[in-house]
């Protein structure tokens, strides 16, 4: 072993990653529902003149800037700090295999806590037809956040035979389209 053990008495560090795994699904899936309903919601009120979702919808914005922008962003960096230190050697091949995954997926993430912020503090500031655009930008840039961690969340279950036959040769990357569209790819994304 390369790596220093990292051990958590009574609970185990695999148990650690398991926690705060849960708490970031369950904040990623806010992220992504609440992106799409956002906007739709927001459209309705407008076409139907209905003021009272509105100030709802501006203080339902304030909570998912909170929990996607603040909790989900700690807990995403807890889970890379637990995961660098109970596997490192599993952490080290995500990261050289999926490195312009992981870059695809930080810019859209960045894309979508700007966002948030953005359609948060414009409300009544910027024209309703542009503050509602802002909204779909982060709707969509959620679920590509989405579409793209799926596929390496799904490696992790089932890198695959095509990647398998590779492993440890140096040529892993070259199976990149392999181990990223993996046996259970599409389930794991029609189920989320």
């Amino acid at each position: 072993m390369n790596y220093p053990f990292w051990e958590v008495p009574f609970l185990g560090s695999s148990s650690v990653i398991a926690i705060i795994a849960i708490f970031h699904v369950m904040i990623s899936q806010f992220a992504v529902g609440g992106g799409l309903w956002l906007p739709m919601a927001e459209r309705k009120a407008l076409r139907e003149g209905r003021a009272d979702w509105m100030e709802q919808l501006k203080k339902h914005s304030r909570f998912f800037l909170l929990v996607t922008g603040v909790f989900g962003t700690v807990s995403g960096v807890g889970i890379w700090f637990a995961i660098g230190l109970t596997q490192p050697e599993a952490t080290s091949t995500l990261i050289h295999n999926f490195v312009f995954g992981w870059a695809i997926e930080w810019v859209f993430f960045l894309v979508e806590l700007t966002t948030i912020a953005v359609y948060y503090y414009t409300w009544d500031r910027i024209p309703a037809k542009l503050h509602l655009t802002v909204g779909w930008v982060y709707a969509v840039s959620s679920i590509c956040t989405l579409v793209i961690i799926n596929g390496i969340l799904t490696f992790m279950l089932t890198p695959g035979d095509t990647w398998l036959s590779v492993a440890g040769t140096g040529h892993e990357a070259s199976k990149f389209w392999n181990a990223f569209f993996n046996p259970t790819y599409w389930p794991s994304l029609m189920m989320r």
